[in-house]
Formats: C-alpha cells, sequence, structure tokens
C-alpha cells in the first residue's frame, strides 16, 4: 500500500473505482496525502452518484467548508433535502453556527444544487422566530424569499405557517427587523389572512400596526376592523381611518360583526359616520341547524339584546324589516318590541344583502383601478354563542 501512490493516476483511479462501498473508498483516500488529492474528488462524486450526497448533510452540520464546495462541485444537490424538516444543509449550518458554510450554501446559484425558497423562506422563518437578526440581515443579503410559501386562495387560510416574512416578524413579535423587511421590498401576500397589519392589531401589538401602516403595508382583510370594533378601540379606529382604509367599502360587514360583538353605540355611529351602510340586510346564521334569518342591522340588535343601538340606528333613519319585529316577538323583547310596533312597515323595500353589497361595489372599484385591493370579509354573520 506503502507504493500504490507510484502508480499511474489512471490505474489508482480504476482500483478506486472497483471498489464495493464508499467506506472502502474513503479508507484509499486516507492512506497518504497524493491519494487524498488524487481521489478527494472521486470519493465526493462517488457520495453523489451513490448516497445521493448525503455527506453534505453531515459537512453543513460540522462545518467543513471545503467539502461542501467539493461536494457541490460534484453534483451534490442542496433542493434534494428539501422534504426533511430542518434537516436540510443550509438549516444545519445555520443551527450549528457554521457561518462561513451557510455563504457557501447561499452563494451556489447552479442549477439542480441551489438551496430552494422554500428552504431559503423556512430559514429566514426560523431566525425570525428565534429573534437573530444577523441571521435574518445575512439572508437578506442573498434576496431571501419574503412571500409566503404558497401565496394561493387555497392555502391562505388554511395554514398557520403560510405567512409572509412580514407575517412572521408580527407573529413572533419581532419589530425591529421589518424596516429591514420593508427595505428589502416586503408585502403581505394575495391571499395572506389574516394580514401583517391584522394581526399586529388582533394581538395587542398597536405599535406594530402603526409602523406598518406608516411604511404602507397594505390590509388584506377586516379582521383588523372587527378586532377594533368588538374592543371599542376607538384609537385604532382612527388609526385605520387615519391611513385610509376605506369604510364605505370595508365597513359594512364589520358594522354587522359590531353588532354581533355588543361595541358600544359610539362605536357603532362612529363606523356609519366613517361610510359604513346601515340600510342593508344580513343573513344571520343561529345554532348547529343552521336557521337564516334575513335581518336588517335593528333585528341583529334585538336578536343579541342591544336596545341602545337599535335606538341609535333608528336616530340614524334606518327602516327596520318586518323580521325584525318578528325577531322581537320571537326574543320576547318587550322594550324592543314596544319601539318596532309603533312603526309602519307598509310599502318596505326589500334591503341589499350586505355580502352582495360589499363584493359586487369592490368588483367594481377594481375594474375601474386596477390598485385597488380587495380584501377578505368576514363571513357568514352567525351568532358564535350558538356554534
Amino acid at each position: 500500500m506503502a507504493r500504490l501512490d507510484r502508480l499511474p493516476a489512471e490505474l489508482i483511479l480504476l482500483i478506486a473505482d472497483s471498489l464495493c462501498s464508499q467506506k472502502d473508498i474513503n479508507a484509499l483516500v486516507q492512506t497518504n496525502q497524493t491519494l487524498y488529492h488524487l481521489l478527494h474528488g472521486f470519493l465526493c462524486k462517488y457520495n453523489v452518484q451513490h448516497y445521493q450526497g448525503k455527506a453534505l448533510l453531515w459537512a453543513a452540520e460540522n462545518g467543513h467548508t471545503c467539502l461542501v464546495r467539493d461536494l457541490l462541485n460534484a453534483g451534490a444537490n442542496i433542493a434534494a433535502f428539501e422534504g426533511i424538516p430542518r434537516g436540510n444543509p443550509l438549516w444545519l449550518a445555520f443551527d450549528h453556527g457554521h457561518l462561513a458554510t451557510v455563504k457557501i450554501l447561499l452563494s451556489e446559484t447552479r442549477p439542480n444544487r441551489s438551496c430552494t425558497r422554500k428552504q431559503l423562506r423556512s430559514t429566514l422563518q426560523w431566525a425570525i422566530s428565534i429573534h437573530d437578526q444577523k441571521i435574518v440581515e445575512l439572508l437578506l443579503q442573498y434576496k431571501v424569499p419574503l412571500d409566503p410559501i404558497e401565496d394561493s386562495r387555497r392555502i391562505g387560510r388554511e395554514d398557520a405557517r403560510n405567512l409572509s416574512a412580514l407575517g412572521y416578524s408580527v407573529s413572533f413579535r419581532f419589530p425591529a427587523i421589518i424596516p429591514l423587511l420593508i427595505e428589502q421590498g416586503a408585502q403581505p401576500g394575495s391571499y395572506e389572512d389574516p394580514g401583517p397589519v391584522e394581526s399586529a392589531i388582533c394581538t395587542d401589538q398597536p405599535e406594530v400596526a402603526e409602523l406598518l401602516l406608516k411604511h404602507g403595508v397594505p390590509l388584506t382583510s377586516d379582521a383588523g376592523l372587527c378586532h377594533v370594533m368588538k374592543h371599542n378601540n376607538k384609537e385604532l379606529f382612527q388609526l385605520l381611518v387615519k391611513y385610509g382604509m376605506q369604510m364605505d367599502y370595508w365597513g359594512h360587514i364589520p358594522l354587522f360583526w359590531a353588532i354581533i360583538d355588543g361595541s358600544s353605540p359610539e362605536m357603532v355611529g362612529l363606523l356609519i359616520d366613517h361610510g359604513a351602510n346601515p340600510h342593508l340586510s344580513g343573513q344571520l346564521v343561529i345554532g348547529l341547524w343552521r336557521e337564516v334569518y334575513d335581518l336588517s342591522p335593528i333585528g341583529f340588535a334585538v336578536y343579541f339584546g342591544h336596545l341602545d343601538i337599535v335606538k341609535l340606528l333608528l336616530e340614524k333613519g334606518v327602516q327596520p324589516l318586518l323580521s325584525d319585529l318578528h325577531m322581537a316577538e320571537k326574543k320576547e323583547d318587550v322594550e324592543a318590541l314596544a319601539i318596532l310596533s309603533e312603526l309602519s312597515y307598509e310599502g318596505i323595500k326589500e334591503k341589499e344583502d350586505v355580502e352582495i353589497y360589499t363584493t359586487s361595489r369592490a368588483q367594481d372599484e377594481a375594474a375601474r383601478n386596477p390598485e385597488f385591493r380587495i380584501l377578505f370579509t368576514m363571513r357568514p354573520l352567525y351568532d358564535p354563542d350558538t356554534e
């Protein structure tokens, strides 16, 4: 064996090729420095061809940067390890603090060898979740994707992990990186619901919500407004108005939810004054049997026992439907019945459904204005206590 390195290189490669296992080839490679230099590349190619480049995992985890480079040159594919949770080379190198190795992996751009968008995105999400700003900054240098894993209507509401980078920063309460992300062009996904602003509002992070709005991050749904109304938060309501939430488009369904959730008359009046249309009807779904009642906002207020809102709506000129009166009878609400029974119901026109009204107006505006963003809305309208 001591004289093996004196053989012609072609013959040594034939000998290596005749060996039956990676272990045997590695033993040959380790014989001396000459054989190491001659056969190291052969060993890397052997691992790629026969073991799908799994040595790349070990090399990344242990910070063997040169070996990582050699395996990639031999054809190892980082993307081949996409299906392994927290087991791809990039994550392993990061997790064990091997930044030099990380940079080699991030720098790889050859087809069928480089990191996938999903790997890059999940690594960024992990860095955000542990509040490691240095790692986030490094990843941003390599233009990692900032959008959700799959930006589609099908998955938008089904997977809580399917958030944009901004959504993750809000979810894991890491506002320090928000300006960095926005500087790199971060935006919520088209079907991200709730979006970053709504998530900040609904998780009691008003400063973060304002930071996002101040930087022009758009709303994706009316969930934030519904939350604001439910908690009678006038300050956050004014913040949404200040940064351009169009209540004349998106305040109608939240008006019904405000009544369902027992918002104060002041907040309900504020929403109407800013454009929410109270002259509509809504389909109230009740119970496991899914009973449906077509009611105006007055009927909703009757059903949920908010007599003060009934009075407010009447003061605002809302005409009750006959079904609202029937609801007062059904609920045996003496006070509401006394008020509504005094009114005339002759010649009452059918009210337009709030969901149809909201959708049609938004679609018409979107057809006229390509920059108009259609929001997700809280639907259907139902009694939460009977679900």
